[in-house]
Order: C-alpha cells, then sequence, then structure tokens
C-alpha cells in the first residue's frame, strides 16, 4: 500500500457555492481543505455541509456511509498555511472585485509554484481578476453550477495569460470531478450567464411592462423550461445579480453587460428586502408549510397593462433572447462552436434537452425564420433584438444551402 498522501485541492469561501464545491469533490474521493475569513467561519461552513448532508439522509435521498465518507474527505484550514499543499485552489467568495482580490493574494502567497489558482466567478472577466496575481499564467476560471453537486456543467474560462499547462489540468480536474466541461474564452458574462441574463432580464422587463408575472412563468414551463425566470431570479438570489449589475456598472463594462433591462426591477425589490429565496424571498413568498407563491405586492409595485400578450408572444420573447445572445457568443468567439453552446445551455441552464440546445432548436428551425422573428420582436420591443450583419449573413448562408439541396445541387 503507497504511503503517499492523497492529492488535496483546496476551496476557499464557506458559502453556498463554496460548500457545493467540497460536497462534489468530496463525494467524487477527493480531499478538501476548506477555508474562509478565519478558522471559525470554516467551521461554520462545515456545519452547515454536514447539516445539509443529514437533511439528505433523513429524506432518504444519501447513505449514511456516504454522508460520513463525504465530511472525511472535508477538512477545515486553521490558516491560509493549510493551503500549501493543494494542488488546486479555487476561490468561491462574493461577486466583488475587491475581495477576490484579496483572496487570491492571500492564496498565491502559500500555495506551491506549479498549484492552479481558480476562480468559480460567474461573470466577471478573468483577466481582470488575474492582475492581482504574481503569476497569471497559472489562474484560470472554473464556473461551476448550483447545485455543484448535481449540475454537470463546468465552464473552464482562459484568461488572456492562462497557459495551455493549466488549461490541461482545470479540464483534468473537471473530469475528476465528474463534471462535463466546456472551454469559453474570458469576457464579461463567459458564455452562460450571458444567455442566462438575457433570458432573466427578458422576463423581468416584460414584468415593469405590466405582463402578469404568472403569465410570464407560465410561458416558460410550457417552453420547457425546468422552471420560470421569475422564480430561478430567486433561486439565484435577485441581490446576487443586482451585485453583479453594480459591478459591471463599476467596472465600466459596455451597457449591454450592465443588465440594464432588469436593473430598474432588481433595484427596486432589494431596496425593498426581496433579496431572493435566501434571504425570506423575492418575486414569491416562501411559507414554511406549503409551496411558494407569487408575493401580492408585486402588483401595486409593477401594475398591469390593460391588455396581455398571448402566451406564445411571451414565450417567443423568453426563448429567442436566449438563443440570440448564444448566436452572439458565437459570432464573437465566445464559443468555439454551437455544440459547446448547446452543452452548456441544456447542463447548464436547464434549456429543454429535447431541444437538443440553444442553438440546436435555431438551426432545425432555419436560421432565416429565426432571423425574420428577430426583426419582428425588434420592431415590437427594441433593437436588442435585431440580428446582426454575422447573423443575416449566416441566415442567407443556410437559406441558399436548403434551396440548392432542394434542387438536389450539392452546396459548396
Amino acid at each position: 500500500m503507497s504511503s503517499a498522501a492523497p492529492l488535496r485541492i483546496g476551496v476557499v469561501g464557506p458559502g453556498l457555492m463554496g460548500l457545493g464545491l467540497c460536497h462534489a469533490a468530496a463525494a467524487a474521493g477527493v480531499h478538501v481543505v476548506l477555508a474562509g475569513r478565519d478558522e471559525a467561519a470554516a467551521r461554520c461552513g462545515l456545519a452547515r455541509l454536514a447539516g445539509d448532508l443529514d437533511r439528505r439522509v433523513q429524506r432518504g435521498r444519501l447513505d449514511p456511509t456516504a454522508r460520513d465518507a463525504i465530511l472525511a474527505r472535508v477538512s477545515v484550514a486553521t490558516g491560509d498555511e493549510a493551503l500549501a499543499g493543494c494542488v488546486l485552489v479555487a476561490e468561491a467568495v462574493a461577486e466583488d472585485r475587491a475581495v477576490k482580490a484579496g483572496v487570491l493574494r492571500r492564496i498565491e502567497a502559500v500555495v506551491a509554484g506549479d498549484a492552479v489558482i481558480a476562480t468559480n466567478t460567474s461573470g466577471l472577466p478573468v483577466s481582470g481578476l488575474a492582475a492581482a496575481l504574481t503569476h497569471p499564467a497559472r489562474f484560470i476560471g472554473l464556473h461551476f453550477f448550483s447545485p455543484v453537486d448535481r449540475m454537470a456543467l463546468v465552464e473552464v474560462v482562459v484568461g488572456a495569460q492562462t497557459d495551455a499547462a493549466t488549461t490541461r489540468a482545470a479540464l483534468a480536474w473537471a473530469g475528476r470531478l465528474g463534471k462535463t466541461p466546456i472551454v469559453v474564452r474570458d469576457g464579461p458574462g463567459f458564455f452562460t450567464s450571458r444567455v442566462f441574463a438575457a433570458y432573466l432580464d427578458e422576463a423581468a422587463a416584460m414584468v415593469a411592462e405590466g405582463i402578469a408575472p404568472a403569465a410570464v412563468e407560465a410561458a416558460a414551463i410550457s417552453a420547457g423550461m425546468p422552471m420560470g425566470p421569475l422564480a430561478m431570479l430567486d433561486e439565484t438570489g435577485i441581490a446576487l445579480n443586482w451585485q453583479q449589475a453594480r459591478q459591471a456598472r463599476a467596472d465600466s463594462l459596455p451597457d449591454r453587460f450592465c443588465r440594464p433591462l432588469s436593473w430598474p426591477v432588481l433595484d427596486r425589490l432589494v431596496t425593498l428586502g426581496r433579496r431572493g429565496r435566501r434571504d425570506g424571498g423575492g418575486f414569491y413568498d416562501y411559507p414554511e408549510a406549503g409551496v411558494r407563491r407569487l408575493w401580492p405586492g408585486l402588483a401595486a409595485l409593477f401594475p398591469a397593462a390593460a391588455t396581455g400578450p398571448e402566451i406564445d408572444a411571451v414565450q417567443r420573447r423568453l426563448m429567442n433572447a436566449q438563443a440570440l445572445e448564444a448566436a452572439r457568443c458565437l459570432e464573437e468567439g465566445t464559443v468555439a462552436d454551437a455544440r459547446d453552446a448547446d452543452i452548456g445551455s441544456v447542463l447548464g441552464l436547464g434549456f429543454p434537452p429535447s431541444e437538443g440546445g440553444v442553438l440546436a432548436q435555431v438551426e432545425r428551425r432555419g436560421w432565416a425564420v429565426f432571423a425574420a422573428e428577430c426583426d419582428a420582436l425588434a420592431d415590437l420591443h427594441g433593437e436588442r433584438f435585431r440580428p446582426s450583419a454575422w447573423l443575416r449573413a449566416k441566415a442567407r448562408a443556410a437559406q441558399g444551402a436548403q434551396a440548392a439541396s432542394t434542387r438536389g445541387i450539392a452546396s459548396p
């Protein structure tokens, strides 16, 4: 039997995502060192993880032996030096550039020179965060999804200075943890957060317009989405989405990355203390006994319009908003090909698997049809839906190829 110490990874940040990463890694047989702002914070986080695992055991969702094995593989850092032997350390702290910079400097000061340093940010550009490090070549984004132990996707975000060895190591670790990785180019929101924000923001805009929140939710569910966008905003955290938009403004990013559609709604709800499910409620109330229900106060905040659209019109806005942003990501090289976009949308965003993915369903319907629908939406709801020159060219090429095929002529 080998006496070599097991490979260890470190997780800094004992919040929702950090604890989820500890759970996923330990369940995959990996030893984890959990660190917080101090030892007490890390121990409090470990206690929360134990409580969550206990609840799963009580509900019959986890075997008690598996629970014990997971907790046995997670240790608490008594100080930053406990991270020194980790081959990978990931930070999962608040989506605040200054906070992350401080944590990254702490990590780099103690880990070995060949250790990978990762951020779990869901949208802050990796290349910008890398400025906090002396050796940015070993820094990369590993964007996991919540709940980490159940969500299969991880976005591997390659920064401008990330070297090839770091990318290979990150991909290997994603596989070791049982995740399906897609490699995305660095930039605000990466791929999934951009597409997800387009979906959520279109829903928030409709609420502000006076479209019934229940109708927005029903349209999404009937289109095959696993959860309505307003419920999803509650789950991911209205305050988190608000903070992401505020940080984008602080970073002077282009307006399209600053959530202009949803900002008035998010800001109003956060001001009223409606910060999301974990903070007591947001678009929905969450009674201790019973199912969630839409918060009655929404009617006063966002009065109903005189007439509401048909459900298919609401669906078209929600689904085409996602597809159009995915097409922009393909155009800009954020994803290398449509396959990665489809994998990311199904495994990370809950896009209906029956559709094959966010761009597969456009391909099936036809790019020309999609472009025409977007033009119609732009005329009604704003230039954000207007197809780019790249998309129009793609639509013409697809239409030409289809016509040639119909005539029995091989397309070039």
